[in-house]
């Protein structure tokens, strides 16, 4: 069995798993881990490098006694034996488990250190700093309500690789960018379970900078596209893809289109190419802030964007489209409250079959209507996000 430590947006986290390792079995799942049974090691870490909604990934030692296994593999290193320990499901007291294995291995004439700070769990820079993986010496206790389980990391997100990429110097955060973390996530949830391949043809139709499709790229993928109405938007992804391909990446080919998504009906990418997916995040309005945000101007932006979807959808309807589509609308928070954007609802329901994102008996839909959210702390914006499939 494997356990994921599970991002903040826990819901998300397991849809990308469930998506990328549709074989798995669910065992048991709660807002910080999920733990799957029937896969296959190699796999697993095969797979780790694409996803981003996973911290951590933990390994079941398959063993009665948690002292002991520590014991022993203190004992086969070399000076002092540095290591960690984090708990999850229900709460147990992280400073007494820790004191307790440091005063077995003191009393076996074993050096160690407990690397652990303010008696807290682990975070990957901790893990990946002190060396944990490659000595097998970041252990875990999974308390699922009827057992303790024990465990051992296999895998831990390199954070610092994400947060070192230049995307080239065509950003601009006026224009805003789709999260590196969401492009990936998304990119996972588009999978087809019954697909035998693992290289995945995204096009985006909105492509701003190209964002959706670098991370795609950096995911392993090797044929993107993209188009939009902007055509400087255009030339700058077109530079972007251009930085990539001078990275150590896989070779990759791509192709770009100056043309409005509202007239999606006469894209030649769609008509001439293989797709796997669609991904995208649109224009999610105006920008707002605490001063100037209002009904009336959420209103405003309802209609502005639903002339767009509106033809959109129909244009992927008249081409037949069969594939995924992962997208996101915006929703609005004003005085603590939420403001959706329901227009599209009509809109998703006349063109769309929402599709599910999790088996039906763990219910963790996040709306009513299907969708996940992703909002960021103090913005007034956020992203709903479905999966669909034209009628």
């Amino acid at each position: 069995m494997f356990i994921f430590q599970l991002w903040r947006e826990y819901k998300l986290s397991i849809a990308e798993l469930l998506h990328v390792f549709p074989r798995g079995k669910i065992v048991f799942f709660n807002e910080e881990v999920l733990v799957l049974k029937s896969l296959k090691r190699d796999d697993v870490l095969t797979k780790a490098k694409t996803l981003w909604g996973t911290i951590k990934i933990i390994e079941t030692l398959g063993v009665d006694s948690f002292e002991d296994h520590i014991l022993e593999s203190a004992a086969r290193k070399e000076g002092k034996f540095s290591y960690g320990i984090s708990v999850f499901g229900e709460r147990q007291n992280l400073k007494s488990i820790l004191g307790w294995i440091k005063s077995e291995l003191r009393d076996n004439e074993l050096s160690s250190r407990y690397v652990n700070k303010d008696f807290e769990n682990l975070s990957s820079a901790q893990i990946i700093g002190e060396r944990l993986i490659p000595s097998e010496s970041d252990f875990n206790i999974i308390a699922t309500g009827k057992q303790s389980i024990y465990w051992v990391t296999i895998w831990v997100q390199d954070i610092e690789t994400y947060a070192q990429r230049d995307y080239g110097k065509k950003r601009d955060m006026i224009v805003g960018m789709l999260p590196p973390k969401l492009c990936q996530m998304m990119i996972n949830i588009s999978k087809n379970p019954k697909s035998k391949s693992d290289n995945q043809i995204v096009y985006d139709p909105f492509v701003g900078l190209g964002t959706l499709l670098i991370e795609s790229l950096y995911m392993g993928n090797t044929k993107v596209y993209g188009s939009d109405l902007n055509e400087n938007m255009v030339k700058a992804t077109r530079t972007n893809l251009g930085n990539i391909k001078k990275e150590n990446v896989a070779d990759f080919t791509f192709d770009l289109q100056n043309i409005n998504a509202k007239d999606i009906e006469h894209s030649k990418i769609i008509k001439s190419n293989k797709i796997d997916a669609i991904v995208s995040e649109w224009y999610l309005g105006e920008i707002m802030t605490r001063r100037n945000i209002s009904v009336e101007r959420i209103d405003t932006q309802r209609e502005i964007l639903s002339d767009l979807y509106e033809n959109f959808f129909s244009g992927l309807q008249n081409l037949n489209y069969k594939w995924s589509i992962v997208i996101c609308f915006p929703f609005w928070e004003m005085e603590w409250k939420y403001f959706y954007f329901e227009n599209i609802y009509d809109i998703l329901n006349k063109y769309c079959q929402i599709q599910e994102l999790f088996p039906t008996y763990m219910d963790l839909e996040s709306t009513k209507t299907g969708s996940l959210l992703y909002k960021r702390e103090k913005q007034l914006v956020g992203r709903e996000i479905f999966k669909l499939k034209i009628k």
